[in-house]
C-alpha cells in the first residue's frame, strides 16, 4: 500500500466545527475479494474525488463504487473498502456535531455507512465541488472549502451549545467521565446522552471509547511496540478494559492487530 495524506487547519472561524482539511492519495491494487479495514477515528469526512477511479464500498450485501462526492458518517467499527488503482481526494474532516451547526443535518444519519453528498446537499454543493476539482493547487482548495463553509454556517445560524463542549472535552481529554462531562457543561447526564444519540447516533459514553482508541492508534504509529504505557496514557488502568475496548472498536485483540496492521487504514486525524 502506498499513499500520502496531508492535512491543512480551517479559519478561526470554522475550527469549532471543523477538524481538518485533508488532501491525499491511495495507490492500492488489491487482489480480486481483497478488502481493507477502515478504522473509526470519531469523525464525520465529506470526501471529494478528484479523478474518476474511486475506491469501492461495501454497503448493505453488495459492494459499489463510491459516488464523486461522499459522506462517510462517524464509525463505531471497522468499515470495508476496496481499492483497484490511485484514488485521488480532497476531504473536509468534520466534528461530528459541527455537521449539524453548519449544514443542519445531524451526524446520526450518516452512522455507520455513506451516502452520497452531492444527492443530500443539492446543486449548490456540487458547484462547489466543481469549483474544487478545477482548482489544482492544495491552498486553493482550502480556499474554496472556507469560502463555501462559511457561507454555509451564517446560512445555518448555528447554535453553539452543551453539546460542542461536551463532545470537545472528550476529543482533548478522553479520561473524562460522563458524569463529570454533564457537570461541567450544566446539563442532566439524561438529556446529555439524549443529544448525543439524537446528533451524533452515539451516546457520550461510546464516542469517548471511539476518541480514546483514536488515540491509541495514533501513539501506536510514534510507538508501535509500546501498547501497555500507551493504553494507561489514554486512561486505561485495567488492561482486560482495555482488551475489550478494542476489541469491541477496532474488531481484533490488539496483539493481533498488530500483526496484521497491513489490513487496516488507519488515519487519526489531529493530535491534541
Amino acid at each position: 500500500m502506498q499513499n500520502s495524506i496531508l492535512e491543512y487547519q480551517p479559519g478561526k472561524a470554522l475550527s469549532t466545527f471543523v477538524e481538518c482539511y485533508w488532501e491525499g492519495y491511495f495507490a492500492l491494487n488489491l487482489p480480486e475479494g481483497e478488502s481493507l479495514q477502515l478504522i473509526p477515528n470519531g469523525y464525520v469526512e465529506i470526501i471529494i474525488h478528484l479523478n474518476d477511479l474511486h475506491c469501492n464500498l461495501h454497503g448493505g450485501a453488495q459492494w459499489s463504487q463510491s459516488p464523486d462526492y461522499l459522506i462517510l458518517g462517524l464509525l463505531t467499527r471497522p468499515y470495508e473498502v476496496r481499492f483497484s488503482g490511485t484514488v485521488s481526494v480532497f476531504a473536509i474532516r468534520f466534528k461530528p456535531e459541527g455537521i449539524y451547526n453548519i449544514f443542519g443535518i445531524p451526524a446520526s444519519i450518516f452512522k455507520d455507512g455513506y451516502e452520497d453528498i452531492g444527492m443530500v446537499l443539492g446543486s449548490h454543493f456540487r458547484s462547489f465541488c466543481h469549483r474544487l476539482r478545477e482548482e489544482k493547487n492544495a491552498a486553493g482548495m482550502v480556499s474554496i472549502a472556507e469560502s463555501y463553509l462559511v457561507t454555509s454556517l451564517r446560512r445555518n445560524r448555528p447554535d453553539f451549545n452543551y453539546l460542542n463542549l461536551a463532545a470537545e472535552m472528550i476529543r482533548c481529554k478522553q479520561e473524562v467521565k460522563v458524569k463529570e462531562l454533564s457537570n461541567r457543561v450544566a446539563i442532566s447526564q439524561r438529556q446529555l446522552e439524549r443529544e448525543f444519540k439524537k446528533k451524533l447516533g452515539v451516546s457520550p459514553k461510546h464516542y469517548l471509547r471511539i476518541m480514546r482508541l483514536n488515540e491509541v492508534q495514533r501513539l501506536l504509529k510514534e510507538r508501535p511496540f509500546d501498547l501497555t504505557s500507551i493504553a494507561y496514557h489514554c486512561g486505561y488502568t485495567d488492561q482486560a478494559h482495555f482488551i475489550r475496548d478494542f476489541k469491541k472498536i477496532i474488531g481484533e485483540r490488539p496483539t493481533i492487530f498488530l500483526k496484521g496492521h497491513k489490513q487496516y487504514l488507519i488515519n487519526t486525524g489531529t493530535s491534541k
